[in-house]
């Protein structure tokens, strides 16, 4: 082995050997791509980022993170303040396209539409 060649850290493992730069060959691949044309398609999910304002989506995600299983053990409690000026207080339990299950006192379910929601308080400060 030269100087070049010498390992300078030992890993357990099978060895590797590097061509050198004259020996490496470069060979051209094509990629040829179907030249169909693809009609637009209309998609719910497009047609639902339309339909709701870039505040209501943030709180859409915020639902969704808060939805998962540690999440709702972490963030407690949460307060859901309302369009309507309502504070509800719990949990999220489940997240569809347009509502929110939020159980409160532990054991009572209520849907909620996601529009409703305006925004969501953890100890008295709101959710980023």
């Amino acid at each position: 082995m030269s100087a070049l060649n010498d390992p300078i850290l030992y890993i357990s493992g099978p060895p590797v050997f590097h061509l050198p730069p004259q020996l490496r060959t470069k060979e051209e691949v094509e990629i040829v791509v179907d030249e169909t044309i693809i009609e637009e398609e209309s998609t719910s999910i497009y047609e639902m980022k339309n339909k709701i304002s870039e505040k209501n989506i943030a709180v859409f995600e915020k639902l969704k993170f808060l939805s998962k299983p540690f999440q709702r053990k972490v963030y407690r409690p949460l307060s859901f303040h309302m369009v309507d000026g309502s504070i509800i207080q719990g949990e999220v339990q489940e997240v569809t396209d347009d509502q929110v299950i939020i159980c409160t006192n532990g054991e009572n379910l209520e849907t909620y539409p996601i529009l409703q929601v305006n925004k969501i308080f953890w100890r008295g400060s709101i959710l980023k």
